[in-house]
Parts: structure tokens; C-alpha cells; sequence
């Protein structure tokens, strides 16, 4: 059984059900639902006006939501009440989750920060509440060739089943970003939701990443529509020097337009984020760009890739297209959330073996 209207399936069910003239017995009902198994028991009265009150158990369901992500869960759940007044409510148990093939950050973001149409105040699912608590299992990763997050999540959905509203707080221990060719690492990150009327997520991240011989900190504090970043360089730069790096990986004074504005900058980064070749090849970075590497005779004949291997292990080629022996390649291994090591081959076969420590003060 599957409909339009409904994201999962219900297959292969079976129950035991008594029919009486006021209403139905549920005992022993089972199937299987998105992967996974769903029981229920309870009874539907119809006379002489509706009353429900009906427990039901999930194990392993896989579920595509929000957009973008898989997630794979437990749960216990009771619906009681009538028509015009019931109660959803229970725990959900969070086992996995992981991002789709498609996931893009900027498609991702912006599923919370339009408003929909109100619900119609008729419809039985405007009149159930809901009282549902959403935990973690324990650590959840998830990961792409552009994207992993590691952290945890104790949320509350509440509103109506017709207008759900999710609030509470989810934590990120850590985590790595590619952007515009270069790898950032998420140090902290806070999402907190308070508002109790819509499903608003506010941040509070700390990213770092070095860029030539800049360590860059990036804080960003605020709601996804109206997030502030600050930035903190050592050596010192000013905040127009630091978004030039980040954007086109070097400085104003090196030759970097100083007519775009500081939004225009990020804003053409982020669509290269989501770009088609990214899509396609599953790369997580790409560039024509001679500063990966090399000697850096030849501005635009240098190309370079970067693709996550596994989740710990990051694979870096680039090669000069001028030359037969122009080839880079990098493989870097985090070994904890400080430590990583990794080893390079230059163009002339050398290799040398570097250790990164990374702490904040």
C-alpha cells in the first residue's frame, strides 16, 4: 500500500482484528514499512463518535527526510483521542543517518527557510498534536565526497501532524567542508531551535582551514537566512583579504578584484559547491589554479582534484598538462580530531611526510 500523499509504503501486513458494532480490536498487526518492521495494537471506535487509541512500534524504517538525507530509526508511538482533539506522542530513536547521492548545501539550507501555505483548520491531521521526542543513539556520522559531519541530536517535534514544528538542540563534534578547492574542518558547532512556531535552525560553528600561509578561523552565529560571519587570520588580515582567500585563494593585494562585494564573493562559492561536475564525478574539489602545487610557471595549465577515499583517508592529484613528469599527489589520513599525517609525492618523485596538530586557545 503506497500512496502519493504518504513518503513510505506499507507492505506485507497482516492483523487480527475483531469488528464489533461500536468499533475495531487491533491485536497482533505487523508489516514491513521502508525497509523496515511495524507493529500495532489498539482500538478505533466509530460510535458514537470516533475515539483512537492505537500503540505502534518501528524497527530499522528508512526514511528520506528532510530532503537531501536518509535516515534510519526507531520508534514508539501512541495516537490517542477523537476528531476533533488527539495526541500523537512517543519517542523517536535515531540509528543512522547519511546524505543521498544528489545533497546539495545550498538546496539543503534553504528547505528551512521558506514558509508554507497554512493547513486547512478542518483537516483531522490540523487537529493532532504532537508530542514526540527525537534522540540520537549514540554518535551519528554522515558523510560525501563534499561533506562529513559527525554529532549528536535531542529534538522534540511539536505543532500539529498538518503543521509539524521541530525544536531543541543538535551538536556537531566534528566535521570536514570542501569548498572552492580547499578542505575546511568543522571545530564546533551548536544548532539550536527555540521558536516554537516554525522550524527556524540557528547556528553557531567555528571552521578553520589554512589557505597558502593564512590560518583562518571562521565563526558563524545566527538563522540560516540571516547567518553573520566573523573571521580571525593569523598572520593578520583584514575581513576583505580573508574572503578573497577563501574565495579565489589569494589576497586583494594580490591581484583579486576588490569590486565584488563580500556577499556576491560567498554567494558565487556556494554555487560551486553544488556545481554539476561535482555532482556527476563525485569529486570534492576542483580547480584550474597554480598554486596546487608545482613550480608555477604556467597560471592556467595546472589542474587538481581532491576525492574522500573513506571517511578518515583524503586523496589530493594535480598535474602541470605542460609538462610529462608534472604530476602532485597527496594522500592525507586524519588519524583523531587533532591529529593527521600525510604523505607527498612531488613532480620529481621525492616524497615528503608531514604531522598536523590542530588546537584552539
Amino acid at each position: 500500500m503506497n500512496t502519493s500523499a504518504a513518503p513510505v509504503g506499507l507492505e506485507n501486513f497482516n492483523a487480527t482484528m475483531q469488528l464489533t458494532e461500536t468499533g475495531i480490536q487491533i491485536t497482533n498487526a505487523a508489516g514491513q514499512v521502508a525497509g523496515g518492521q511495524i507493529t500495532a495494537s489498539g482500538s478505533i471506535l466509530y460510535r458514537p463518535q470516533l475515539q483512537m487509541n492505537v500503540a505502534s512500534s518501528a524497527k530499522s524504517v528508512r526514511l528520506r527526510y528532510p530532503d537531501g538525507m536518509r535516515t534510519v530509526f526507531n520508534s514508539d508511538l501512541t495516537l490517542s483521542g477523537n476528531r476533533r482533539a488527539a495526541v500523537l506522542q512517543g519517542r523517536v530513536l535515531i540509528d543512522s543517518l547519511s546524505f543521498t547521492s544528489d545533497f546539495d548545501i545550498a538546496a539543503f539550507m534553504n528547505q528551512f527557510t521558506g514558509t508554507s501555505a497554512p493547513p486547512s483548520p478542518d483537516s483531522l491531521a490540523q487537529n493532532v498534536k504532537l508530542e514526540v521526542s527525537v534522540q540520537s543513539s549514540s554518535q551519528l556520522t554522515a558523510g560525501t565526497s563534499q561533506l562529513s559531519v559527525e554529532g549528536q541530536a535531542n529534538l522534540r517535534i511539536i505543532g500539529t501532524a498538518a503543521d509539524p514544528v521541530v525544536v531543541g538542540r543538535a551538536i556537531l563534534t566534528s566535521g570536514d567542508i570542501f569548498f572552492n578547492g580547499h578542505q575546511f574542518h568543522l571545530e564546533r558547532g551548536i544548532i539550536t531551535l527555540v521558536d516554537p512556531n516554525q522550524t527556524k535552525p540557528v547556528l553557531n560553528v567555528l571552521i578553520t582551514t589554512t589557505i597558502k600561509q593564512y590560518n583562518l578561523s571562521m565563526s558563524i552565529v545566527g538563522p540560516i537566512d540571516k547567518l553573520h560571519t566573523s573571521y580571525v587570520s593569523d598572520p593578520p588580515l583584514p575581513p576583505a583579504d580573508v574572503i578573497n582567500l577563501i574565495a579565489r585563494g589569494q589576497t586583494t593585494q594580490e591581484g583579486a578584484p576588490t569590486s565584488f562585494g563580500a556577499n556576491a564573493i560567498l554567494a558565487a562559492g556556494l554555487g560551486q559547491v553544488g556545481s554539476n561536475v561535482s555532482k556527476l564525478t563525485g569529486i570534492a574539489g576542483f580547480q584550474i589554479d597554480p598554486l596546487i602545487g608545482g613550480n608555477n610557471t604556467n597560471p592556467s595549465a595546472r589542474i587538481g582534484f581532491q576525492q574522500r577515499v573513506t571517511k578518515n583517508f583524503i586523496f589530493t592529484f594535480s598535474t602541470d598538462v605542460t609538462q610529462a613528469q608534472g604530476e602532485v599527489v597527496q594522500g592525507e589520513y586524519q588519524l583523531n580530531n587533532r591529529w593527521s599525517v600525510s604523505v607527498t609525492r612531488n613532480e620529481s618523485g621525492g616524497f615528503a611526510v608531514n604531522g598536523r596538530f590542530r588546537t584552539n586557545f
